[in-house]
C-alpha cells in the first residue's frame, strides 16, 4: 500500500513504517494528481484540496485531514466515490480558546473597555465555541449563543439568531464551518447590512474562515470606526490577503490560532487512530512516543490574569512578526513554534483573586 501525507504533520513520521510499502511525505503544494494516482492513503492538512481534480482516476480510499475544519474536502465528490474521509473535531479547540483569551485580554488593556459584564455573542457554538462561551463567562462576561443547526436540532430555545448576535453584542467572535449553500450558508454571511445593525464601538473576532466576513465591508466599518477594535486570525484569499485591510485591524495572525502543541498531537492521533481503524492496522489508540503533553510548563506566583495568559501566549509578538513578513503567510506558518494551552501549565502560588478563573481556564492549580 502507499501513503501520501503532508510532511508539516508533526509527529506523523515513522508511525506508518511497518504497514505500508511507499510512504511519500511532502508539502502540501506539492501533492498533486500525478503523486496521489496510485496511493491507497492520504493524510493532509487544510491547504490540500481533495477534489476531482486531485482524485479522479486515483486509487484514494481514505483521506484523513489534521484539522478541524474539512472545507478543503469535497465531500460529496468522495461520498460518491465511496472514499472514507475523516477530519479531527475540536482537535484545537483549546489553542483557540488560548488566542481568543489572548485577544479579548490585549484589546481589554490596549483599548480600556472592560470585559466584565459586557456581551460576548458567540456565533458557532461547537466544539471550539464551547471553549468561548466557557472562557466568556470565566471572564465575567454575559454571553449569547447563535448556532442555527444546533438550535433546530437540539430546540436550544436560549440560542438567538445573528441579528442578535450583532444588535446585543459588545464583543463578537467567530467560530463557524464555511459553507456556500443552504439556509446556513456562512460565506460573506458577514457583510455591509450585517454590520449596519452592529451596536456602536463593538469589537469583532474572526478564527473561523475568512471567508466568513466580507474584507471590503470591514475595511469600511473600521475605517468609519463603526468596529472599535479587531482580532483576525483567518482572512479572504488566503495566503494572499488584503495589506490594506491588514493595516487596519488591531492585531494579525495567521491562521495560527490553532497550533497548539496539543492541538497538532489531537489532530494527527485522531487521523492515525481512524487510518488504523480503515485499514484494520492494529495501532489504536495511538499517542507519541515521546509525549509533549506528559511535561508541565511552569508559572509560580502570578500577578494578574492578563500577565498569565500573555506567558503562555502574547498575540502581541505574533502580531509585530506577521506584519513584518505578511507577504510570506504560508512561510510564517510552516515555521510557526507550536505553543502550549493553558492545560499545559502548572500554577504555583496563585493569587486567590484570580486562581478560580485560571482553574475555569483549564490551568493545574498548584496551592502550594
Amino acid at each position: 500500500m502507499k501513503l501520501v501525507a503532508d510532511i508539516n504533520i508533526p509527529y506523523l513520521k515513522g508511525v506508518f513504517d511497518s504497514y505500508f510499502e511507499s510512504i511519500i511525505l511532502l508539502p502540501a503544494s506539492e501533492i498533486t494528481p500525478e503523486i496521489v494516482k496510485d496511493a491507497d492513503a492520504l493524510v493532509v492538512r487544510t491547504r490540500t484540496f481533495c477534489n476531482a481534480d486531485l482524485l479522479e482516476g486515483s486509487a484514494v480510499k481514505f483521506i484523513g485531514s489534521a484539522t478541524i475544519g474539512f472545507d478543503h474536502i469535497d465531500t460529496d465528490y468522495c461520498n460518491s466515490r465511496g472514499i472514507e474521509w475523516v477530519n479531527a473535531p475540536g482537535c484545537n479547540s483549546g489553542a483557540v480558546q488560548q488566542w481568543v483569551a489572548a485577544a479579548l485580554l490585549q484589546i481589554s488593556k490596549s483599548k480600556g473597555i472592560s470585559l466584565e459584564g459586557k456581551v460576548l455573542g458567540v456565533t458557532g457554538v461547537g466544539n471550539v465555541g464551547r471553549r468561548i462561551v466557557d472562557l466568556g463567562l470565566a471572564l465575567g462576561m454575559r454571553v449569547i449563543c447563535c448556532d442555527p443547526p444546533r438550535k433546530r436540532e437540539e430546540h436550544l430555545a436560549d440560542f438567538v439568531d445573528l441579528k442578535t448576535i450583532a444588535q446585543q453584542s459588545d464583543f463578537i467572535t467567530f467560530h463557524v464551518p464555511l459553507s456556500f449553500s443552504g439556509i446556513d450558508a456562512t460565506n460573506h454571511m458577514v457583510d455591509s447590512a450585517l454590520i449596519e445593525t452592529f451596536k456602536d464601538n463593538v469589537v469583532l473576532i474572526n478564527s473561523s474562515r475568512g471567508e466568513v466576513i466580507e474584507t471590503n465591508s470591514l475595511i469600511s466599518a473600521i475605517t468609519n470606526k463603526k468596529i472599535v477594535a479587531t482580532a483576525l486570525d483567518v482572512w479572504e484569499n488566503e495566503p494572499n490577503i488584503s495589506q490594506e485591510l491588514l493595516k487596519l485591524v488591531t492585531f494579525a495572525t495567521p491562521h495560527i490560532a490553532g497550533y497548539s502543541v496539543e492541538g497538532k498531537v489531537n489532530g494527527t492521533r485522531m487521523v492515525v487512530d481512524a487510518l488504523s481503524k480503515f485499514f484494520n492496522l492494529g495501532i489504536h489508540p495511538w499517542i507519541p512516543i515521546q509525549n509533549p503533553m506528559d511535561r508541565k510548563e511552569i508559572i509560580e506566583n502570578p500577578i494578574n490574569l492578563v500577565d498569565t495568559v500573555i506567558q503562555t501566549y502574547n498575540i502581541v509578538t505574533d502580531d509585530n512578526s506577521f506584519r513584518k513578513s505578511s507577504i510570506d503567510f504560508e512561510k510564517y506558518r510552516s515555521n510557526y513554534t507550536l505553543r502550549r494551552e493553558f492545560s499545559g501549565y502548572r500554577i504555583i502560588r496563585a493569587n486567590n483573586s484570580i486562581a478560580s478563573t485560571l482553574q475555569k481556564l483549564g490551568f493545574e492549580i498548584n496551592t502550594r
